[in-house]
């Protein structure tokens, strides 16, 4: 008898548990008394259960701009989670995970709150975008309630402006899954914001579906050739239409200005008992750097980082590469 396969929304929302918050609570921002390494937590005025996790580096001087990474969960996850699953094992005080890969080269780090509903309120959703031209809506309440999360995120990034010096030049967005599709999508509506970008497991559904994206902006893309929960491949789905790695980075190289050549470089097999190999695309002649790392063989599973699940739900995890490839791209880019 064939395994049920679990949806996307509940494999998420099962690494989700494994995540706690470590952090201290502030009231906002603003009046917190934020200093170099620490981890607070701050609502945002205005809305309800959404508050964010914020990481200062511990060898900031207390007064020059930093750098910003914001982290986004994916769909049936929460805060706490987007870090987790970036750490190898479930240990978030692994040197390997993002955050801590981040904060040593000296970037605050925030973790974001999507939508969730009582009593889950683990189980949150961002709204990426889609639901039109036949593309699925992505992802679930955030996106069928039509939820303003570009708004949200601008409002949260008043109450951070507030509490921290932030260097305009070096603002990034990266997260997994529906995370990666909303990173996308802050990509197109927040390029004001954003220097670059780096989404994993997440395809543009907001663009690729039709939504306004009249802009470019360097962009490294990951994604796995045997992502069982989101495919690598654009197709049917029970919903809708689904879009995939290629489509979503096709319509990026034309936005940014690239040619339809490129070259591709193999990485490194680190770990050949990962049962994956990785190959980065750069396409030429950009206006914006535009990248994709196709993992032959992973799965829905960020770069050296946690099996959340078992692989026969979510695939496998390469440890050919880590969150360093992805900090290395932004530390290559700035406003």
């Amino acid at each position: 008898m064939q395994r049920p396969r679990l949806s996307l929304s509940r494999v998420l929302a099962l690494a989700a548990i494994t995540g706690g918050c470590r952090l201290q609570y502030a009231a906002d921002c603003a009046t917190a008394d934020v200093h170099a390494g620490d981890s607070v937590e701050c609502t945002v005025p205005g809305y309800v259960d959404r508050a964010f996790d914020l990481r200062v580096p511990p060898s900031w001087d207390g007064g020059t701009p930093m750098p910003l990474i914001v982290a986004f969960h994916g769909g049936g996850a929460f805060k706490g989670s987007a870090e987790t699953v970036t750490c190898p094992g479930s240990d978030r005080s692994d040197p390997h995970c993002l955050g801590n890969l981040a904060v040593e080269r000296g970037y605050a780090v925030v973790y974001p709150n999507g939508i969730g509903s009582r009593p889950l309120r683990g189980v949150r959703t961002w709204n990426a975008g889609g639901n039109r031209n036949g593309y699925i809506c992505g992802f679930g309440p955030a996106c069928h309630l039509d939820i303003d999360d570009v708004g949200y995120v601008a409002d949260m990034f008043a109450e951070l402006e507030a509490a921290i010096p932030i260097d305009a030049t070096r603002v990034y967005a990266t997260g997994i899954s529906n995370g990666g599709a909303m990173t996308h999508r802050l990509g197109c509506e927040a390029r004001t914001r954003f220097a670059a970008i780096a989404p994993v497991a997440g395809a543009n559904l907001h663009a690729d579906s039709g939504g306004p994206c009249d802009v470019s902006i360097p962009i490294l893309d990951i994604h796995g050739t045997a992502d069982p929960n989101w495919a690598y491949d654009s197709g049917e789905k029970r919903d809708g239409y689904w879009s995939g790695a290629d489509e979503t980075m096709e319509n990026w190289r034309v936005r940014n200005g690239c040619a339809a050549t490129f070259v591709d470089e193999p990485l490194p097999d680190a770990a050949p008992r990962d049962g994956a190999t990785s190959v980065r695309r750069r396409w030429d002649g950009c206006a914006a750097a535009t990248e994709r790392i196709r993992i032959e063989g992973g799965g829905h599973t960020w770069p050296s980082g946690q099996q959340y699940f078992s692989e026969d739900v979510i695939g496998s995890v390469t440890f050919d590469f880590g969150s360093e490839v992805i900090l290395d791209f932004f530390d290559a880019h700035r406003m």
